[in-house]
């Protein structure tokens, strides 16, 4: 390289190329944002801490449970029903496993509860999730981009308007399958203070209450995570919590320019 750079031929071409680009300065402009959206594709930013992933992944756990044996016993005179109770052990082993996945459910929301009671980043993250007016705007104008009918994407922070609505329905779905959840598994004492009807409530609330989480979980959560043709099969992003850069700036502008527009310039 040093002989090419002083040769001859060598000088000649790289004043030419620097007569080009100073000539036909969007040729250079060009070249700079190839080479930023190829660094920034590369780039992997982490977007969900290990308490949250931990959190996410004991929430999975519990709600795949609760939802398998919870539907076995729903279900339980279908041939799906009785196969999953087979293969559970037996009636008895499916309410251990049922009422475990109850407890697991319990110790997480109040893991949660503290995280963001007592954790400065935990209610970062809160107020983050709150719904504002502006959420309205933006799933307006997601809607207008999916149908085609605008070129922008909606401006996005951290958490989109899909995203809050389905934090904010595990919230109330978790809420009300524990209470219910709850009151079913101390039957006994519950009668003595509330009358029939209201346990009978109680039992249907808490039976489609797992429908509806299982229908929410399976036809739209994994869906827009996973099975996106953007992300098929699987996003990582619930296991080591990271996007690339790029994915981050195109869905997430907002906190793309809060987070990592200064480290995007330093690397221009």
């Amino acid at each position: 390289m040093r002989f090419f750079g002083r040769s001859a031929f060598g000088g000649d071409f790289l004043r030419m190329t620097g007569w080009a680009f100073s000539k036909h300065p969007e040729k250079g402009c060009a070249t700079k944002d190839k080479k930023r959206k190829n660094m920034e594709e590369k780039m992997m930013v982490e977007r969900f801490t290990r308490s949250q992933r931990v959190q996410h992944f004991l929430l999975l756990v519990s709600f795949i449970i609760l939802i398998v044996t919870g539907l076995a016993l729903k279900f339980h005179d279908s041939w799906f029903g009785k196969l999953v109770i087979t293969l559970e052990g037996g009636v008895i082993a499916r309410g251990i496993f049922h009422r475990f996945a109850a407890v697991l459910l319990i110790f997480v929301a109040f893991y949660h509860f503290f995280y963001i009671i007592f954790t400065r980043y935990g209610h970062d993250e809160f107020l983050l999730v709150l719904p504002k007016f502006k959420d309205f705007k933006a799933a307006f104008q997601s809607v207008k981009f999916t149908l085609g009918l605008s070129a922008e994407h909606a401006e996005i922070d951290k958490y989109a308007p899909p995203d809050k609505f389905q934090y904010w329905a595990v919230v109330a779905g978790s809420f009300l399958t524990i209470i219910t959840g709850l009151v079913l598994w101390y039957q006994t004492q519950a009668m003595l203070v509330l009358p029939k009807w209201a346990i009978d409530i109680t039992r249907v609330m808490h039976s489609y209450q797992g429908v509806i989480i299982a229908v929410v979980i399976l036809l739209w959560h994994l869906y827009i995570v996973h099975l996106n043709p953007k992300r098929f099969p699987m996003s990582r992003i619930w296991i080591d919590g990271k996007v690339s850069l790029e994915e981050l700036k195109v869905e997430h502008p907002l906190e793309y320019e809060r987070k990592y527009q200064g480290v995007a310039d330093e690397n221009k």
